[in-house]
C-alpha cells in the first residue's frame, strides 16, 4: 500500500469576491494581460482549478481580449465544462452568451436558421461571447475547410478576428500530428492579425509539449510556463488550499492473458462490497481500456446475485442521457471517456492503464472532492510494472503526488515514442497545402501570403512552396489524413448500440473483433441518429451497423491484399487500394466490396526486418497504434500501419534512407 499525501495549493494575495485565487490562477491572469506574451502554459496539478484560471480572463478582460474559444478533446468534457462555466459566471455575476459547438449542434443550427454552413458559422462567430468546442472543429475552421467557394479564408479570419483568446484543455494527451496542426494554426493567426494585436493561446496541460516549446523558441515567440506551488500532507493551513485528499493506493498484478480487469473485479467483488459496507455513501469508478471490456463487465455485474450495488456506465457506446443517470449510481464502469478532465465525486477507484500517462490521468480522478471518510485506489498493472513499484515503494510508504508522478513517468513505465521527426517530415506539407489554397486567390491575399510564408518558416522550419500544388494533388487521401486534427478515420463506420441509444463512429476492424452486428441502410441510420438526437456519421465505406451483442472473446480479423506488397515502397506513407478482410461474419462479402475500392493511407514495413512485436519494441509505439498484419498474394505477412499512424511511422523511417518520396 502506498499512501499519497494530501496536496495543498498556495493561495495568492488576489481575491475575486469571496474566492481567493491560488498562485497559478493569478499568474495566468497576469500573463494574459501582458502584451508581450502571446502563449501561456498552465501546468497546475489536477484539481487545482485550471478551468477557473482560463475563465477569469475571458470574463474580466473582454475589452482587450474580445471573445473566448475553449477547445476540449471530447464532447463529454465539453458538456461537463458548460456546467462549470455557467456556475462560475453566475458566481461572478456575469451573463456571457455561451455556445456549444460540435458537429451535431452545427447541424441543428443550420436546420433551425435555414442557412448554409458558412452563413451559420459566421452567425455563430458573431453571436457568442464564449464558444466551447473541440479542437477538431477549430482545425477545420482554421484549415479553410468550410470555405470551398468564394473567399478561401473568410470563415477562418472571421473567427480569428472575433475570438482573440483560445484555450486548449488537456493538451498533454495529444501527439505530434496535433501539435503540428496547432503550430500551423498559430502561424496563420499571426499572419492574419499582425504583430500588434495577436491572439492569446492558453494551453492547460500536465506538461508543456517539448515540440511546441522548441518551435516557439526557434521562432522567437514569447511564452510563459506557469506551475502551481504546493505543499503536501498538511492538516490545515491559512496560506494553502487543499485540492487533493489523501489516497491509499494499492498496486496489484493483473495480466490480460488471465482475464484482466474483468476477472479480477468479479473474483474480488466481495472486497468491493465490503468497502461500500464499511464506508456507506461511497461512490466508485472502474476505468478499463476497452469499451467491449466495459460492456461485458457491466453485464456480468448486473447478473450477479446479491450484488447490492447499483451499476452505471460511461463509455463511448453510452447515450449522454444514460451517462448522466449513471452519475447517481454507486459503481460506474467507464472507459477513456472519463480520462480527460470529467469530474466525478468518488472515493473508490479501480483502474487499468496502458502507460504512465493513463496511469496518472486515471489516478487523478480520485481525491478531488471532500465528504468521504476514505479514498481508495487500486491500480491493476502487468507483473513487470508491479515489480518496479515494489523496488521503489516499500509497503506503507508515504509520498507526495508530485514526486510520485515524476517517478511513474521517469522510472516505472517506458517513455513512449514522441515522433519528434513528424514536424520536419509533414509540417511543411501542411503549410504548403494552406499556402496553395490561399495562392488560388493571390491578388486578394497577397499580404497574408507574405506574412504566412514568414511565420510558417519561423515555426515549422521551412518555407511553403506554391509550385508543389500539382504534386500534392496526386496524394489527396494522404493530405486529408494530414489536415484533420485526429486523422480522417478512413476505416471508421457509423455504429448504433440500441441498448443505450448510443451512436458513434468506430473502426471497422475493431467492431468485427468484438461484437456481433448487422448492417443497416443509410436511411435507417439517419433515422436512428435523428431519433436519439446524435450526430449522423457519413463514412467513406458507406457502412452502417447496429450492434446486437458483445463477444466473450476477441475474434481474429485477418487482412489480405489482392496484389504483391513488394511492388510498393516500404517504410513510406502511400495510398493502397485492394484490401479485404477475412473473418467469421455473414455479410463480410458486402463489407469487402466496399473496402476493396477504398484507397487507404498506409505505411508498409519489410517483414524480413520486423514483425509487429519487434517493431513496437524497437520504436516504443503506443499501445493502440493501428498496426496490422496484411497477407499479400505471396502469402507473406507484412506489418502495415493505417491512417494517421501511417504518417507517424513514415516520419520515423523517412530520414533513415535515401528517400525519393514525392511528398517531402
Amino acid at each position: 500500500m502506498i499512501k499519497l499525501l494530501s496536496t495543498w495549493s498556495e493561495k495568492s494575495s488576489q481575491s475575486i469576491g469571496d474566492i481567493q485565487l491560488v498562485t497559478h490562477q493569478a499568474e495566468v491572469w497576469e500573463a494574459i494581460k501582458d502584451k508581450n506574451i502571446s502563449i501561456i502554459f498552465d501546468t497546475a496539478l489536477t484539481g487545482d482549478g485550471k478551468t477557473l484560471a482560463a475563465l477569469l480572463p475571458a470574463l474580466y478582460e473582454r475589452k482587450t481580449l474580445d471573445k473566448g474559444l475553449f477547445a476540449y478533446p471530447t464532447n463529454e468534457l465539453i458538456r461537463d465544462q458548460v456546467k462549470q462555466v455557467n456556475k462560475w459566471s453566475e458566481t461572478f455575476n456575469f451573463n456571457p452568451y455561451i455556445g456549444e459547438l460540435n458537429s451535431q449542434s452545427l447541424a441543428n443550427s443550420i436546420e433551425e436558421e435555414n442557412l448554409n454552413k458558412i452563413e451559420t458559422l459566421r452567425t455563430i462567430a458573431y453571436d457568442y461571447d464564449l464558444i466551447l468546442t473541440n479542437p477538431d472543429i477549430v482545425t477545420l475552421i482554421h484549415r479553410l475547410f468550410y470555405d470551398k467557394w468564394g473567399n478561401t479564408a473568410r470563415i477562418a479570419q472571421t473567427f480569428l478576428n472575433q475570438y482573440r483568446y483560445f484555450v486548449f484543455d488537456e493538451f498533454h494527451i495529444f501527439n505530434a500530428p496535433q501539435v503540428t496542426n496547432i503550430l500551423d494554426g498559430i502561424a496563420f493567426s499571426r499572419a492574419t492579425l499582425g504583430q500588434t494585436n495577436l491572439n492569446k493561446f492558453l494551453f492547460l496541460s500536465a506538461t508543456p509539449d517539448e515540440m511546441l516549446v522548441k518551435s516557439l523558441n526557434q521562432a522567437g515567440i514569447n511564452y510563459k510556463i506557469i506551475q502551481g506551488k504546493y505543499l503536501h500532507g498538511l492538516k490545515s493551513s491559512e496560506t494553502h488550499r487543499r485540492i487533493l485528499q489523501e489516497v491509499n493506493l494499492e498496486i496489484i498484478t493483473c495480466e490480460k492473458n488471465k482475464g484482466g480487469i474483468e476477472n479480477w473485479l468479479i473474483e474480488n467483488i466481495e472486497r468491493v462490497k465490503t468497502f461500500f459496507a464499511d464506508y456507506p455513501n461511497s461512490k466508485g469508478l472502474v476505468i478499463v481500456n476497452s469499451v467491449f471490456t466495459a460492456k461485458r463487465l457491466i453485464k456480468k455485474l448486473k447478473n450477479l446475485d446479491n450484488l447490492n450495488l447499483t451499476v452505471g456506465e460511461n463509455t463511448g457506446l453510452t447515450n449522454p442521457k444514460i451517462r448522466k443517470i449513471s452519475l447517481e449510481q454507486q459503481l460506474i464502469i467507464a472507459t477513456s471517456t472519463v480520462d480527460v478532465g470529467v469530474d466525478f465525486a468518488i472515493n473508490f477507484l479501480v483502474y487499468e492503464s496502458l502507460d504512465a500517462g493513463t496511469f496518472i490521468q486515471r489516478l487523478g480522478r480520485l481525491g478531488r472532492h471532500d465528504g468521504f471518510d476514505c479514498y481508495q485506489a487500486i491500480a491493476l498493472v502487468p507483473d513487470w510494472v508491479k515489480e518496479k513499484f515494489n523496488q521503489l515503494y516499500p509497503d506503507g510508504i508515504e509520498c507526495d503526488r508530485e514526486s510520485f508522478f515524476n517517478t511513474v513517468k521517469n522510472n516505472i513505465y517506458q517513455k513512449p515514442q514522441e515522433f519528434k521527426q513528424y514536424l520536419s517530415r509533414w509540417g511543411t506539407v501542411l503549410t504548403t497545402v494552406r499556402y496553395c489554397k490561399l495562392s488560388s486567390q493571390k491578388s486578394q491575399y497577397q499580404t497574408l501570403l507574405e506574412n504566412y510564408e514568414q511565420e510558417a518558416k519561423n515555426l515549422i522550419g521551412k518555407t511553403p512552396n506554391w509550385y508543389r500544388l500539382n504534386e500534392l494533388k496526386e496524394h489527396k487521401i494522404i493530405l486529408k489524413e494530414l489536415e484533420f486534427f485526429r486523422g480522417r478515420g478512413q476505416l471508421d463506420i457509423w455504429v448504433n448500440e440500441p441498448d443505450t441509444n448510443a451512436v458513434i463512429s468506430m473502426n471497422l476492424i475493431r467492431l468485427l473483433s468484438g461484437t456481433n452486428f448487422r448492417l443497416i441502410s443509410e436511411a435507417e441510420a439517419k433515422k436512428i441518429s435523428e431519433s436519439v438526437k446524435q450526430p449522423f456519421y457519413k463514412n467513406n465505406l458507406d457502412l452502417y451497423a447496429k450492434i446486437e451483442n458483445y463477444l466473450d472473446y476477441y475474434e481474429q480479423v485477418n487482412i489480405e491484399f489482392c496484389n504483391y506488397l513488394d511492388n510498393f515502397n516500404l517504410y513510406q506513407a502511400q495510398e493502397l487500394k485492394g484490401l479485404r478482410l477475412k473473418v467469421k461474419y455473414p455479410e463480410i462479402q458486402k463489407i469487402n466490396r466496399q473496402l476493396e475500392r477504398l484507397p487507404l493511407t498506409t505505411c508498409v514495413i519489410d517483414p524480413n526486418q520486423y514483425d509487429i512485436p519487434a517493431l513496437k519494441r524497437r520504436y516504443k509505439l503506443p499501445a493502440f497504434f493501428e498496426l496490422h498484419y496484411v497477407k499479400d498474394q505471396s502469402n507473406k505477412l507484412y506489418p502495415v500501419a493505417f491512417g494517421l499512424d501511417a504518417l507517424l511511422l513514415d516520419s520515423l523511417f523517412f530520414w533513415q534512407k535515401n528517400n525519393t518520396a514525392m511528398i517531402c
